[in-house]
């Protein structure tokens, strides 16, 4: 009896709402609620939600590690490709340094991303999160530091995005997280992480850090890696473009770094990168890494490359022997401990060197229709 009254009494009462608002002329608000919520196509392209009529929203987008290398160039990229469809929010630690975003339109949040309180207000009502925060030693002091930025700091990110319902989370991760091949052959996104890697402090960190990006994935949210080879070149219009391989890369043209490494990676323009970040928002597909890399060279091509470069001092070069690396990768370490600051040079970034990694860049291009930067066109902003 009671679900035969509750069946008679709906349409009754959807036909005394619909003549209320009828007459109370409220009508075309009730189609626009109608609009929104069943008509929007959230899209899962730029993020833009798309309206009948051609009437855009703007996408609002939170940038972690907005100071750094990579996440300065993806701002200003952002700033630059999407005036006006965008609006950006950039998190910044209380010690950073945010003065090359004065008169940018950009709101900056003092946040941390090892504070989950704190991300949880900064990602309120975005629908897009560029996580590029991070951390990259390769000496054992580190290892901690690294588990804890780039571990603990993406598990924080990954829960405020779900707890704010954010739409889609683009990750920067590393070539670094993706598997090696033992016979030199190309390794793509879908290569098995190897057990030597898991030695390595910053691969397993980073590659610990997609696992919870992973884990955001099976709980709901939308989650793209884009995981770029060793970032090079400078923005001249970035003040923040500034990393330690540029500083090498400009030793080594100088003449001051003669030994080479006996193995090899994939390297990639900074700019290539943020284009990569954003091309990665408006169509890679969720769940999916994209390999992020223009360049696979031997360090032996590296040097020779730079020598081609006009004005290079780089003379004769020299293989870096087994003893003499492991003597300056104490060196390395020691230095590290005693500055308590990160070292290019390492007991694990020695042992890694010496292999020979090569990667294949073939997804990012067919999916995300990148295309790369020739590497003297990259050579010119770092030695300029």
């Amino acid at each position: 009896m009671g679900f035969r009254c509750c069946l008679y009494s709906l349409p009754l009462g959807f036909l005394f709402i619909w003549r209320l608002v009828k007459k109370k002329g409220i009508l075309l608000g009730v189609r626009a609620v109608c609009v929104s919520r069943f008509f929007i196509r959230p899209g899962v392209g730029s993020k833009k939600r798309e309206i009948f009529g051609n009437v855009m929203i703007k996408s609002s987008i939170v940038i972690t590690g907005a100071t750094g290398y990579i996440g300065s160039q993806v701002v200003l990229a952002l700033l630059s490709q999407l005036s006006g469809e965008v609006k950006c929010r950039v998190i910044a630690r209380k010690s950073s340094d945010c003065s090359f975003l004065a008169g940018l339109p950009v709101e900056v949040v003092r946040a941390d991303i090892l504070d989950p309180l704190s991300l949880n207000e900064a990602f309120r009502g975005v629908d897009t999160v560029f996580h590029c925060a991070g951390l990259i030693s390769y000496t054992k002091n580190f290892r901690n530091a690294l588990y804890e930025t780039n571990v603990l700091g993406t598990r924080n990110v990954v829960n405020a995005s779900l707890f704010n319902n954010v739409r889609r989370l683009v990750m920067t991760s590393s070539i670094a997280a993706v598997g090696a091949t033992e016979d030199g052959s190309s390794a793509s996104e879908s290569t098995t992480f190897q057990e030597w890697q898991r030695r390595n402090g910053y691969m397993e960190a980073k590659h610990l850090a997609e696992l919870e990006g992973l884990r955001g994935l099976a709980e709901g949210l939308d989650v793209v890696f884009v995981n770029p080879g060793v970032v090079i070149g400078v923005d001249r219009d970035n003040p923040a473009s500034v990393s330690s391989s540029n500083k090498v890369l400009r030793l080594i043209y100088q003449g001051k770094l003669p030994f080479s490494p006996l193995g090899g990676s994939g390297f990639v323009d900074v700019r290539d990168v943020a284009d990569a970040h954003i091309e990665a928002w408006k169509k890679g597909r969720s769940g999916e890494r994209y390999l992020i890399v223009g360049h696979n060279l031997s360090f032996r091509e590296l040097f020779t490359r730079i020598r081609r470069s006009e004005g290079s001092s780089v003379g004769h070069t020299f293989m870096v022997p087994k003893g003499l690396g492991l003597l300056a990768a104490l060196g390395g370490e020691c230095w590290s401990m005693v500055l308590n600051r990160p070292s290019f040079i390492s007991l694990e970034s020695i042992r890694t060197s010496s292999r020979r990694l090569v990667y294949n860049n073939m997804r990012s291009i067919q999916e995300l229709h990148l295309q790369y930067r020739d590497l003297p066109e990259t050579f010119k902003t770092i030695i300029a």
